[in-house]
């Protein structure tokens, strides 16, 4: 007699629960424009003059919502040269390296972003997705950068995307636990004050 393979209810539903996961966390923290993109429509408008690094600043912010990015990664670089305490201009031209999957010149200064302002979530955030995802993986130090996330903003917990990225990284990526404990507690497993 021959035997047929049937998937029990429950691996097809954990498999399915698994890519879901698997698709919204990898969606999150994938960046909106990549270099070379269509622009999208803008938000912003160009400032009128490009005096100061904040002028420069909001420049490269609208240089990259326009698609520019190697333009935007000029404009951040005068706004450091102007103003070298400016941690938005390094964490912005971080994000764009970022982008560009220059992970290894996007580090340096996302450390001088966060020298500059210990608790800037954007920075650490970015930082902690560069060693739990993109380059030099270090679950540790993205652990790390997570929790000074969730010191720096009391309300970081409640948005599930910091929990989400923290549980991976405790758990060294996707795998079975993970998927457990996304369907026991949720995102909210990975966040500190949670069992996971």
């Amino acid at each position: 007699m021959k035997r047929k393979l049937v998937f029990p209810t429950v691996l097809i539903l954990t498999a399915l629960c698994l890519a879901l996961g698997i698709y919204a966390v990898f969606s999150a923290s994938q960046p909106v424009v990549s270099c070379g993109a269509a622009a999208k429509t803008s938000t912003l408008k160009a400032p009128p003059a490009l005096i100061s690094a904040q002028d420069y600043l909001a420049q490269g912010d609208y240089d990259y919502e326009q698609g520019a990015c190697y333009q935007a990664i000029a404009d951040y670089t005068r706004a450091i040269e102007l103003d070298p305490r400016l941690a938005e201009g390094y964490n912005s031209r971080a994000y764009i390296y970022m982008v560009q999957k220059a992970y290894a010149t996007a580090l340096p200064d996302l450390d001088r972003a966060i020298q500059l302002r210990p608790g800037y979530v954007n920075a650490l955030m970015n930082r902690g997705d560069i060693y739990n995802y993109y380059y030099a993986i270090n679950y540790e130090r993205a652990v790390a950068d997570y929790d000074q996330v969730l010191k720096a903003d009391p309300n970081a917990a409640s948005h599930t995307s910091v929990c989400g990225h923290r549980l991976l990284a405790l758990n060294h990526g996707w795998n079975l636990k993970v998927l457990g404990y996304l369907l026991t507690s949720g995102v909210k497993a990975g966040c500190p004050n949670s069992k996971p």
